[in-house]
């Protein structure tokens, strides 16, 4: 099925992604490896939980950045929390920078603070964490882990690229091709960004004119504008789920009461929607962000409608009507990035609970 949208040269090609029931993909060989590249932020969180029930995915190794929604420290903390939560407690877990490339972007502190403990939730997990983490820092890690792969890995990109561009600088040599594909949560192609809506949304959350009259640009790319065109311009497979396809999927406390697992892992994702929901909840249209990528990757999702094209960053800051970190079509490139535009919101309610409310070898007494 073709699809052209109005105006746009690109074509839109309706992708089907068959679901495989775990036993049958173990089976043959097919469970897909992994590695996070995440900022750890709320709905990081909920994306690695997802993937610890998940059968069909292999977590090889978590990088943090520090250019995001938790400061490093605390993003570092909950990654090997996380880990030992889900009994990977060998999970390499490796610390990136909080320094981007270029630009001083942030989310606002009073925001971090909040994420840096899973919104009060980060104390009261108390598995017995081992905090020694992999001593390379995280773009050394993604290469020499790249070029010693005996098969592909998956990079699930769930923060700023700001690793895996440092990778591409330091490490030139690195094998890209033992790449399978880069599934990145970043951008905002055809609708308007986020970066201005959080900044307005509260007065504590307002860090001036460059954060409010940027309506273009989602706040994964604005962290680190020119850390992402790298990537773009790199060779690196890379999918997009971008706020196209995110604004079909909006955060509710009706996601709560679709999470009845009983283990730790459940448990967990049931009060972090809770929070996120209530207490905690932004007071704008929120929506549920990395877990949709996350779903798309672990071949989640029966069907959504994905467009290919060429794509740039805007690196240009003005002190208003800033559009720095605007994604731009572009005409030519190293290779098109697929762009995913249209996802079943119920669906992603059905199958993001089926996974989570999985029996796993945590269950609570």
């Amino acid at each position: 099925m073709k699809i052209v949208k109005p105006g746009i040269a690109i074509v839109t090609v309706f992708f089907l992604a068959v679901i495989i029931s775990g036993p049958a993909l173990a089976a043959n060989n097919l469970v897909k490896k992994v590695i996070i590249d995440t900022d750890m932020g709320w709905d990081d969180t909920l994306s690695t939980l997802y993937l610890l029930k998940d059968p069909n995915i292999e977590i090889v190794g978590m990088t943090v950045t520090g250019c995001g929604e938790t400061n490093l420290r605390w993003g570092t903390i909950i990654a090997k929390t996380l880990m030992e939560l889900g009994n990977r407690p060998t999970v390499s877990v490796c610390k990136g920078t909080e320094q981007p490339l270029k630009f001083d972007h942030k989310f606002p502190q009073s925001f971090r603070d909040d994420m840096n403990d899973i919104m009060g939730l980060l104390g009261s997990l108390n598995p017995e964490i081992d905090m020694q983490l992999d001593p390379r820092p995280a773009w050394q890690y993604l290469s020499e882990t790249l070029n010693r792969a005996d098969e592909k890995i998956t990079i699930l990109a769930l923060g700023g690229f700001t690793n895996l561009a440092k990778m591409l600088q330091l490490y030139p040599d690195t094998q890209i091709s033992n790449i399978e594909a880069v599934y990145a949560m970043a951008g905002a192609v055809f609708v308007d960004g986020n970066v201005a809506l959080l900044n307005n949304a509260r007065p504590e959350w307002d860090q001036g004119p460059l954060y409010a009259t940027n309506h273009y640009a989602e706040w994964n790319i604005f962290v680190d504008p020119l850390a992402a065109q790298q990537v773009f311009a790199s060779e690196i497979p890379l999918t997009l789920i971008p706020l196209d396809a995110c604004d079909y999927v909006m955060l509710s406390p009706a996601a709560v009461a679709t999470i009845t697992g009983k283990d730790d892992i459940s448990a967990l994702a049931r009060n972090i929607l809770n929070l996120k929901t209530g207490s905690h909840k932004e007071g704008i249209p929120v929506p549920i962000f990395d877990p949709l990528a996350t779903m798309v990757m672990a071949n989640g999702l029966e069907s959504y409608a994905v467009v290919k094209s060429y794509l740039s960053v805007s690196l240009e800051e003005t002190a208003t009507d800033n559009h720095c970190g605007q994604l731009l079509i572009a005409k030519t490139g190293k290779r098109k990035i697929s762009i995913v535009e249209g996802v079943s919101s119920y669906r992603f309610k059905i199958d993001f609970a089926a996974v989570l409310n999985r029996y796993s070898s945590g269950q609570m007494t």
